[in-house]
């Protein structure tokens, strides 16, 4: 009878989770009124306060909290594997449905703190840019634009020849990042980033195996940066981590704020990255429409960028294996589930924002 009653206890738990998630995804779909209060209201809250709280701790605090649910879930394998060996099958049971309950909780903790920023409208709203549909000579004159913003900072950096050299520490780069966004945020004041935090990933070098530069913990709205990756690479990063804190989930999203934040300072290093990158995204969807155009773009790059391009290259050759793929496969289905279509693919789609973005700001040539 003890045991009947833990699992009807447990049954209804899981039903009122289920019931609240069923809720949430109704008022989402009909309600636009809930969900411009979520995107400006409750999310602005939530993620000031998560950030208040782990702002003075210089160690990740959602790193640690994924280490214990990684402890916690080895654990209670070993007693389920010991609870089957003793064919204790009712305990077993109720070890299920508590670990179903516990996915749950956690699912709805996800969503709710972050996750439903997947939902939130495109950038059109908040930036007043409108995306529409381009052809191959937009994207070649984007490319080639981009091209030039890259030669010329990696000029101004000293050194055309040779890989991007960085001596500046990671917290340097962070605290630059954050005075980043306060430029920006004069010109959109919707990019106000309140109570900074950005932290090195506990996990370090293990990200490399995975692809990973950095990630936010949804659960803490601590900003990630896998920092053992080239260094030139981090300024941008940490700037499209941020951009994420501020609730911009899609990938292409994040990209192209992480790009406007950037660009916006007057620190060189910043501008090379944040061009550097978004030039990769542009000349690779070049090439997938026409090589030829793509290739004659690479031709004018500074033997220097084409430098840091093998840099990178040679970095994730080192970790390339079992775990990257999988690792890949796993991100574009949670992309997908999660609003876009495109998956992992959808990190190139802020070509279509920043083509919208030149013509609206200046037109490209």
């Amino acid at each position: 009878m003890e045991t009947t009653a833990k699992i009807k206890n447990k049954l209804v738990r899981i039903a009122a989770l289920v019931l609240i998630l069923l809720v949430l995804k109704l008022l989402f779909a009909i309600s636009d009124t809930f969900a411009q209060f979520y995107f400006h209201r409750w999310y602005v809250w939530i993620s000031a306060i998560l950030r208040s709280l782990s702002q003075f701790i210089s160690i990740s605090v959602g790193d640690l909290l994924y280490i214990a649910w990684g402890i916690g879930l080895l654990v209670y394998l070993f007693r389920m594997v010991i609870r089957v060996l003793r064919f204790a099958w009712a305990e077993a049971g109720l070890a299920t449905l508590g670990l179903l309950r516990f996915t749950l909780s956690l699912y709805l903790a996800f969503l709710v703190l972050w996750g439903y920023n997947y939902r939130r409208p495109s950038l059109a709203e908040d930036l007043g840019l409108e995306m529409g549909a381009y052809e191959t000579r937009d994207l070649y004159q984007l490319a080639d634009t981009l091209l030039q913003e890259v030669n010329r900072h990696k000029v101004l950096l000293g050194d055309t020849l040779l890989a991007t050299r960085m001596d500046s520490s990671s917290r340097e780069v962070f605290n630059s990042a954050i005075r980043a966004y306060g430029i920006v945020a004069k010109q959109w004041p919707v990019l106000r980033y309140r109570y900074p935090v950005v932290k090195s990933s506990l996990f370090g070098e293990g990200l490399n195996y995975l692809g990973v530069t950095g990630y936010l913990n949804p659960f803490t709205n601590e900003a990630q940066v896998n920092t053992t990756t080239p260094a030139f690479l981090l300024p941008f990063t940490t700037c499209h981590e941020i951009a994420h804190q501020l609730g911009y989930a899609p990938e292409e999203a994040a990209n192209f704020i992480g790009y406007l934040a950037a660009t916006h300072t007057p620190d060189i290093r910043f501008r090379y990255a944040a061009n550097y990158e978004m030039f990769l995204y542009s000349v690779g969807q070049l090439a997938r429409r026409d090589t030829v155009l793509a290739s004659r773009l690479w031709d004018r790059a500074l033997p220097g960028v084409k430098k840091d391009y093998q840099v990178v290259k040679r970095f994730y050759a080192r970790y390339k294996g079992p775990a990257d793929k999988l690792a890949y496969l796993f991100y574009d289905q949670y992309l997908k589930a999660n609003q876009q279509e495109k998956g992992i693919h959808s990190y190139s789609e802020v070509t279509g924002w920043l083509i919208a973005y030149f013509r609206k700001q200046r037109p490209v040539p």
